[in-house]
Protein backbone atom coordinates (compact mmCIF):
# COMPACT_ATOMS: atom_id res chain seq x y z
CA UNK A 1 0.00 0.00 0.00
CA UNK A 2 1.21 3.36 -0.95
CA UNK A 3 2.64 5.01 2.25
CA UNK A 4 0.13 8.08 1.76
CA UNK A 5 -3.08 5.91 1.13
CA UNK A 6 -6.03 5.59 3.47
CA UNK A 7 -6.00 3.25 5.72
CA UNK A 8 -8.29 1.64 8.31
CA UNK A 9 -5.84 1.16 10.97
CA UNK A 10 -6.18 3.50 13.77
CA UNK A 11 -2.80 3.57 14.50
CA UNK A 12 -2.19 5.67 10.73
CA UNK A 13 -2.41 9.29 10.55
CA UNK A 14 -5.25 10.84 9.40
CA UNK A 15 -3.62 13.29 7.08
CA UNK A 16 -2.62 10.28 4.93
CA UNK A 17 -5.74 10.60 2.76
CA UNK A 18 -5.34 9.37 -0.65
CA UNK A 19 -2.49 8.34 -2.78
CA UNK A 20 -1.95 12.02 -4.09
CA UNK A 21 -1.72 13.18 -0.49
CA UNK A 22 0.73 15.74 -0.34
CA UNK A 23 3.48 14.99 3.12
CA UNK A 24 2.47 15.72 6.26
CA UNK A 25 5.11 17.13 8.96
CA UNK A 26 4.68 14.06 10.86
CA UNK A 27 5.61 12.08 8.04
CA UNK A 28 8.74 13.82 6.95
CA UNK A 29 11.67 15.96 8.52
CA UNK A 30 12.86 16.76 5.42
CA UNK A 31 9.71 18.57 3.23
CA UNK A 32 7.93 21.74 4.96
CA UNK A 33 5.44 21.20 7.71
CA UNK A 34 1.75 22.01 6.87
CA UNK A 35 -1.00 21.54 9.36
CA UNK A 36 -3.38 18.33 9.05
CA UNK A 37 -6.17 20.58 7.75
CA UNK A 38 -4.09 22.44 5.22
CA UNK A 39 -2.85 18.83 4.06
CA UNK A 40 -6.58 17.74 3.99
CA UNK A 41 -7.79 21.11 2.17
CA UNK A 42 -4.97 20.29 -0.48
CA UNK A 43 -5.89 16.88 -0.95
CA UNK A 44 -9.89 17.80 -1.47
CA UNK A 45 -8.96 20.44 -4.29
CA UNK A 46 -6.14 18.02 -5.23
CA UNK A 47 -8.95 15.67 -6.15
CA UNK A 48 -11.36 17.77 -7.38
CA UNK A 49 -8.64 18.85 -10.04
CA UNK A 50 -8.01 15.15 -10.70
CA UNK A 51 -12.03 14.18 -11.57
CA UNK A 52 -12.25 17.52 -13.78
CA UNK A 53 -9.11 16.61 -16.08
CA UNK A 54 -6.57 19.15 -14.67
CA UNK A 55 -3.51 18.61 -13.18
CA UNK A 56 -3.13 17.24 -9.55
CA UNK A 57 -0.77 20.39 -9.08
CA UNK A 58 -3.04 22.80 -10.29
CA UNK A 59 -5.13 21.43 -7.59
CA UNK A 60 -2.52 21.47 -4.67
CA UNK A 61 -1.19 24.52 -4.88
CA UNK A 62 -4.62 25.94 -5.59
CA UNK A 63 -5.36 24.27 -1.94
CA UNK A 64 -2.32 25.59 -0.16
CA UNK A 65 -3.01 28.95 -1.27
CA UNK A 66 -6.72 28.81 -0.43
CA UNK A 67 -5.66 27.98 3.06
CA UNK A 68 -3.11 30.96 3.47
CA UNK A 69 -3.81 34.54 4.60
CA UNK A 70 -0.41 35.37 2.67
CA UNK A 71 0.64 35.45 -0.87
CA UNK A 72 3.71 32.42 -1.31
CA UNK A 73 6.28 33.23 -4.11
CA UNK A 74 6.61 29.83 -6.11
CA UNK A 75 9.46 28.39 -4.64
CA UNK A 76 7.73 28.70 -0.98
CA UNK A 77 5.10 27.10 -2.90
CA UNK A 78 7.43 24.23 -4.63
CA UNK A 79 8.85 23.73 -0.75
CA UNK A 80 5.66 23.57 0.87
CA UNK A 81 4.37 21.04 -1.33
CA UNK A 82 7.39 18.97 -2.41
CA UNK A 83 6.81 19.54 -5.90
CA UNK A 84 9.14 20.06 -8.96
CA UNK A 85 9.66 23.25 -10.70
CA UNK A 86 8.02 22.52 -13.84
CA UNK A 87 4.85 21.47 -11.58
CA UNK A 88 4.62 24.39 -10.52
CA UNK A 89 4.76 26.68 -13.00
CA UNK A 90 2.13 24.67 -14.92
CA UNK A 91 0.09 24.66 -11.92
CA UNK A 92 0.43 28.03 -11.24
CA UNK A 93 0.13 29.15 -15.04
CA UNK A 94 -2.60 26.76 -15.42
CA UNK A 95 -4.43 28.67 -12.40
CA UNK A 96 -3.87 32.14 -13.60
CA UNK A 97 -5.79 30.65 -16.87
CA UNK A 98 -8.29 30.08 -14.85
CA UNK A 99 -8.84 33.04 -13.07
CA UNK A 100 -8.36 31.15 -9.34
CA UNK A 101 -5.05 33.18 -8.49
CA UNK A 102 -3.92 36.27 -8.66
CA UNK A 103 -0.03 37.22 -8.21
CA UNK A 104 1.09 40.37 -6.57
CA UNK A 105 4.42 42.20 -6.11
CA UNK A 106 4.99 42.18 -2.40
CA UNK A 107 6.78 46.19 -1.83
CA UNK A 108 10.72 45.11 -1.94
CA UNK A 109 10.59 42.01 -2.81
CA UNK A 110 11.38 41.07 -6.92
CA UNK A 111 9.96 37.51 -6.32
CA UNK A 112 6.10 37.93 -7.80
CA UNK A 113 3.81 35.58 -5.20
CA UNK A 114 0.42 34.46 -5.39
CA UNK A 115 -3.08 34.70 -4.19
CA UNK A 116 -6.13 32.23 -4.50
CA UNK A 117 -9.57 33.70 -6.00
CA UNK A 118 -11.43 32.54 -3.22
CA UNK A 119 -15.14 33.63 -4.71
CA UNK A 120 -16.73 31.01 -6.37
CA UNK A 121 -18.61 33.13 -9.22
CA UNK A 122 -15.56 34.03 -10.49
CA UNK A 123 -14.06 30.28 -9.94
CA UNK A 124 -16.97 28.80 -11.79
CA UNK A 125 -16.86 31.51 -14.51
CA UNK A 126 -13.29 31.16 -15.01
CA UNK A 127 -13.13 27.25 -15.42
CA UNK A 128 -16.29 27.63 -17.88
CA UNK A 129 -14.44 30.05 -19.51
CA UNK A 130 -11.37 28.21 -19.87
CA UNK A 131 -12.71 24.53 -19.86
CA UNK A 132 -16.41 23.59 -20.89
CA UNK A 133 -16.99 26.93 -23.35
CA UNK A 134 -13.86 25.79 -25.58
CA UNK A 135 -15.34 22.17 -25.49
CA UNK A 136 -18.72 23.67 -26.74
CA UNK A 137 -17.19 25.42 -29.48
CA UNK A 138 -15.51 22.58 -30.73
CA UNK A 139 -18.33 20.18 -30.37
CA UNK A 140 -19.94 22.31 -33.07
CA UNK A 141 -17.79 21.14 -35.67
CA UNK A 142 -17.30 17.69 -34.22
CA UNK A 143 -21.18 17.16 -34.69
CA UNK A 144 -21.21 18.75 -37.77
CA UNK A 145 -18.16 16.30 -39.12
CA UNK A 146 -20.20 13.39 -37.21
CA UNK A 147 -23.23 14.46 -39.71
CA UNK A 148 -21.25 14.52 -42.48
CA UNK A 149 -19.88 11.16 -42.00
CA UNK A 150 -23.29 9.28 -41.04
CA UNK A 151 -24.76 11.28 -44.39
CA UNK A 152 -22.11 9.07 -46.32
CA UNK A 153 -22.36 6.11 -44.60
CA UNK A 154 -23.85 3.84 -47.17
CA UNK A 155 -25.18 1.06 -45.52
CA UNK A 156 -28.76 1.82 -44.50
CA UNK A 157 -29.07 0.05 -40.92
CA UNK A 158 -25.83 2.07 -39.75
CA UNK A 159 -26.99 5.38 -41.16
CA UNK A 160 -30.06 5.60 -39.93
CA UNK A 161 -28.60 4.70 -36.46
CA UNK A 162 -26.01 7.23 -37.35
CA UNK A 163 -28.57 9.79 -37.70
CA UNK A 164 -30.45 8.82 -34.17
CA UNK A 165 -27.15 8.93 -32.05
CA UNK A 166 -25.81 12.56 -33.72
CA UNK A 167 -29.69 13.42 -32.89
CA UNK A 168 -28.94 12.81 -29.52
CA UNK A 169 -25.65 14.30 -29.38
CA UNK A 170 -26.79 17.33 -30.72
CA UNK A 171 -30.15 17.76 -28.61
CA UNK A 172 -27.27 17.11 -25.35
CA UNK A 173 -24.84 20.13 -26.77
CA UNK A 174 -28.13 22.44 -27.07
CA UNK A 175 -28.86 21.42 -23.42
CA UNK A 176 -25.21 21.83 -22.03
CA UNK A 177 -25.19 25.10 -24.32
CA UNK A 178 -28.55 26.05 -22.17
CA UNK A 179 -27.03 25.16 -18.93
CA UNK A 180 -23.65 27.11 -18.76
CA UNK A 181 -25.63 30.29 -18.33
CA UNK A 182 -27.71 29.16 -15.54
CA UNK A 183 -24.59 28.07 -13.87
CA UNK A 184 -23.38 30.93 -13.67
CA UNK A 185 -26.56 33.13 -12.88
CA UNK A 186 -27.12 30.29 -9.92
CA UNK A 187 -23.26 30.68 -8.42
CA UNK A 188 -23.66 34.47 -8.98
CA UNK A 189 -27.29 34.56 -7.16
CA UNK A 190 -25.60 32.28 -4.43
CA UNK A 191 -22.35 34.19 -3.21
CA UNK A 192 -24.71 37.34 -3.48
CA UNK A 193 -27.54 35.44 -0.52
CA UNK A 194 -23.66 34.34 1.54
CA UNK A 195 -23.06 38.28 1.91
CA UNK A 196 -26.09 39.72 3.28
Amino acid sequence: MNEYAFSSSKTENISRLTAYSVQSSKDSQDTASLPGWETAVVDLFLNAAISVGLPKSVGQIYGLLFCRDEPLAMDEIMELLSVSKGSASQGLRSLRQLGAVKSQFLPGQRKEHFVAEIRLRKLVSGFLKEQAEPHLEKGKARLSHLQELVDATEDGNSAERGRIRTNILAGWHRQVGKLLPLVKLIVGKTERSHKR
